[in-house]
């Protein structure tokens, strides 16, 4: 079954999930490195999972021959790494659209378009389209990597680590290959590029403007370019909260359904 889909982004999950402590030593992921390059990938999981829940505001600018085209503003709610929510407040002709993940993989995506009043699985056929022009889709909302993905280390300089993913035998992906860069200096990811069927670069993720939040380091700045047309969709969150006792009644389709 593809783990992708319709939707933007949530570069979200993948993206703004937490780095590990700030105490932590930067040379971990090359420590990690010889011992099983699977075991550094699982660690991104784990400590993509460190804080119960989180909140925030987003920003998300979508770029198109180097001009702002378009600037939308969300809520988002996510806890654990199989749960979120979130509901877009501006502009107008998107405010009260809300979309939920409510078990960790395409299958379990609703979307809720408040000018139908109907809450709608994403259906099969909509997978790997953006949203609304923007360069991010479904599959940038599913957080967890090494069920999918083999990993292999390509180099580790100073404080970078280069994994290189590939889908494993019997499981179906999005995107076939993907490299993904651990700064140590930082203690998470910091950028993935993302490969096609044919091996040809498509995508590229860069994750920046990093704050200390509860201990821990987290990107607030994504970048997400399309390395074709070389427009890009930057998302940048504010209002951070971490650890509130965040209910599961949130993420539910009856929720979809409140004013």
């Amino acid at each position: 079954m593809k783990k992708t889909t319709l939707l933007f982004a949530m570069a979200l999950g993948a993206a703004f999930t937490p780095a590990m402590d700030v105490a932590a030593s930067p040379a971990a992921p090359a420590a990690m490195m010889a011992i099983d390059p699977a075991a550094i990938l699982a660690e991104v999981d784990k400590r993509a999972a460190a804080f119960d829940d989180q909140s925030y505001t987003a920003t998300m600018q979508i770029y198109k021959e180097g001009a702002l085209k378009k600037t939308l503003v969300f809520f988002a709610v996510m806890k654990g790494l199989d749960k979120q929510f979130i509901e877009f407040v501006a502009p107008g002709d998107v405010a009260g659209m809300k979309v939920l993940l409510e078990g960790g993989d395409a299958n379990n995506l609703y979307l809720y378009v408040p000018e139908f009043k109907k809450v709608r699985r994403v259906a099969a056929h909509m997978q790997n389209q953006g949203f609304m022009g923007s360069e991010l889709n479904l599959s940038d909302m599913i957080v967890e990597m090494a069920p999918y993905y083999d990993a292999t280390i390509a180099k580790s300089e100073g404080s970078l680590t280069e994994l290189v993913l590939t889908t494993k035998a019997g499981k179906e992906t999005a995107y076939p290959k993907i490299s993904l860069t651990i700064d140590g200096s930082k203690g998470g990811v910091t950028q993935l590029v993302y490969f096609d069927g044919s091996g040809a670069e498509v995508r590229k993720q860069q994750r920046d403007e990093w704050v200390k939040i509860d201990g821990k380091l987290v990107p607030t700045k994504i970048s997400m370019t399309n390395l074709k047309t070389k427009d890009v969709t930057v998302i940048t969150m504010s209002e951070i909260k971490v650890n509130q006792g965040v209910g599961d009644d949130l993420f539910s389709r009856r929720n979809l359904l409140r004013e």
